[in-house]
């Protein structure tokens, strides 16, 4: 079976619908969503009845944890603040409830999916560096684990009994293939605000059996995007950085 994994929509509809085409149009079977529905965008009502009808799977993320009011926003910046103080005021019961119901992680098999870090998923750490990689590992026990949270796509693969025992491998793609001796952590990238310069939608494309695991880079129309937020008055600064890619 495919699976098509995606991340940190961010309220943003039309790079959404645009990545579930692309996955119908690869024939992907399971669709798995890690979080961050909400956030930044101007559509969090629309997201995330898309995301409540097409996906298998749902995790939280930390903006949709911030728009369901269950922890504070002191460490956002004042353009997330902005967003998620907009979203809090336009967000549907609907969704709240939807929200709600998600959990921090789910386990099919050998795969492993969390919004954040698999290292106390509720507490949101980034995996921004190799050490925080490195680190990881210790946290999950399948043979390979998808993350989102950062918006950057990238591959860590390494020694499935030692992280620490080779040099660990790491690839942005856009393919690779494990070998069986190897624990892949995958960040899968993001639908709606991706930050690698590269400002096309992004998710990623696995089969059942991990024999491949690629990203999955997707066009959308971005104008409609940052119309959408210019109408609804969001910060100029998040409007900008969608046809920026970063």
């Amino acid at each position: 079976m495919l699976y098509g994994i995606f991340s940190d929509i961010h309220a943003n509809l039309p790079a959404l619908e645009a990545v579930l085409r692309s996955m119908d149009s690869r024939k992907v079977g399971r669709r798995i969503c890690l979080g961050d529905i909400v956030g930044y965008g101007p559509s969090p009502n629309e997201c995330a009845a898309l995301v409540k009808k097409y996906s298998d799977v749902c995790l939280l993320g930390n903006h949709d944890s911030v728009a369901l009011k269950r922890e504070p926003y002191s460490d956002f910046n004042i353009y997330a603040k902005a967003a998620i103080e907009w979203t809090w005021k336009n967000i549907s019961d609907s969704t709240v409830d939807y929200l709600k119901s998600l959990p921090y992680t789910a386990k099919e098999g050998h795969l492993t999916f969390v919004h954040s870090s698999p290292m106390s998923p509720a507490n949101w750490h980034y995996v921004v560096d190799l050490d925080a990689a490195l680190e990881a590992f210790a946290y999950f026990e399948t043979s390979y684990c998808f993350i989102g949270h950062t918006h950057s796509p990238v591959m860590v693969a390494t020694n499935c009994e030692d992280p620490y025992k080779e040099i660990p491998v790491i690839s942005d793609g856009p393919l690779y293939r494990p070998q069986k001796n190897e624990k892949v952590l995958v960040n899968v990238g993001s639908v709606g605000q991706p930050r690698d310069r590269d400002n096309r939608a992004c998710w990623c494309l696995v089969d059942s059996e991990c024999n491949w695991i690629e990203f999955i880079r997707t066009d959308y129309d971005i104008e409609k995007t940052q119309a959408l937020m210019r109408k609804e008055n969001l910060p100029m600064f998040l409007v900008e950085r969608l046809a920026l890619g970063r």
